[in-house]
């Protein structure tokens, strides 16, 4: 990318705007009109898709449309993603980390942020691509597919110790970045004040176990270490009708941490509980073995099991914090009591609250 394209809200958005975007990213075409429309259900950004008029014949590889993410018009969610460097992740994933992870994301033609953390994004639109539901879920096949892109991103990055140094990268010390125990705790107590009757006493026990024992859990972990995409769900995702690769996006919470996260995350949501029951070995295995073929060595399928046990607990986390740091929604109400009772159910069916202590 060459001169830095100014940073602007959705509304802002214009043909010399566009135009600009274009030529940072490589595409000489003059636009001379646009239609924009909004897309998706973001908790964190706005993301809209712009259809592009040329002025004259565009060359060859000027697109039809292209799709922009820009920071959520609502305040709370806009500051959880800035204090929380949320933002800062995404935009530098594709500008420092995308090209060598192998896995399939839609090609850039803006990446800038600034130093108040005011972001834009603009991409390439990969219609009829469509993203999935996190509430309706993903077949095995898309499934198998899904974790094949984990897998080259994983082991694009196994150990990597050099980008464990750069300065844009977060690093967390324990287990899981972001989420901190007293945030835990806090959300945790929010939870039940405000979605009374909403899980299961089962899920409901899960929760309270995880939250009494989270410092412990969050302990940090040994290597293996890798970059993680750490929302790896089926939302998040983009599905061609014709099948082939999943293209992954939503880069906002990745970072380097323990292995395990995206698959366990993953499969905790992406089925119902007798369907990954029935699958969910399988899949893994088939995951693992994409790993040692991408290059990963020394690590058996145990040590993938005893990572995928320990952080089916991850997802607790996210969904119970999010119900207080993104904007609340009624898709999101069901969205996070899917997440947290798929992930309980995963935690008990592995045996991973045996992990916990008593």
């Amino acid at each position: 990318m060459s001169q830095p394209v100014a940073i602007v809200p959705p509304e802002a958005v214009t043909p010399a705007w566009i135009t600009a975007a274009l030529a940072a990213g490589g595409v000489n075409a003059r636009v001379a009109g646009l239609v924009m429309e909004s897309v998706g259900t973001g908790q964190l950004g706005e993301t809209r898709r712009f259809h592009l008029e040329y002025a004259g014949t565009p060359p060859p590889d000027a697109p039809k449309s292209v799709v922009g993410k820009f920071p959520s018009a609502n305040a709370t969610a806009a500051e959880t993603g800035r204090s929380m460097g949320f933002y800062r992740s995404e935009v530098m994933f594709y500008r420092e980390a995308a090209a060598k992870a192998g896995i399939h994301v839609p090609r850039t033609y803006v990446a800038e942020i600034d130093a108040a953390n005011d972001f834009v994004l603009l991409f390439e639109d990969l219609a009829p691509a469509r993203p999935g539901d996190q509430m309706r879920g993903c077949s095995v096949d898309e499934a198998r597919r899904a974790l094949s892109e984990a897998a080259r991103l994983h082991a694009a990055y196994w150990n990597d110790l050099e980008l464990m140094k750069q300065p844009w990268l977060y690093v967390p010390e324990g287990a899981q970045g972001f989420y901190t125990t007293e945030l835990i705790e806090s959300s945790w107590d929010y939870f039940k004040r405000t979605y009374d009757g909403m899980l299961s006493a089962e899920v409901t026990d899960v929760c309270e176990r995880y939250v009494r024992h989270h410092a412990h859990w969050n302990r940090p972990r040994p290597l293996p270490k890798c970059y993680s995409h750490c929302d790896f769900r089926p939302d998040n995702m983009l599905f061609h009708p014709a099948g082939g690769r999943v293209a992954i996006v939503d880069w906002q919470t990745s970072n380097f941490l323990g292995t395990g996260m995206d698959t366990a995350y993953f499969l905790g949501g992406a089925f119902d509980r007798e369907t990954r029951r029935k699958h969910e070995r399988s899949l893994l295995a088939g995951y693992h073995e994409a790993l040692c073929a991408h290059g990963v060595q020394d690590y058996s399928f145990d040590h993938a099991m005893a990572d995928y046990r320990h952080y089916s607990f991850a997802v607790l986390a996210v969904a119970i914090a999010a119900t207080v740091i993104v904007k609340r929604t009624e898709r999101g109400d069901r969205l996070f009591a899917h997440m947290i009772t798929g992930g309980a159910h995963q935690a008990i069916d592995n045996h991973a609250l045996d992990t916990l202590g008593a």
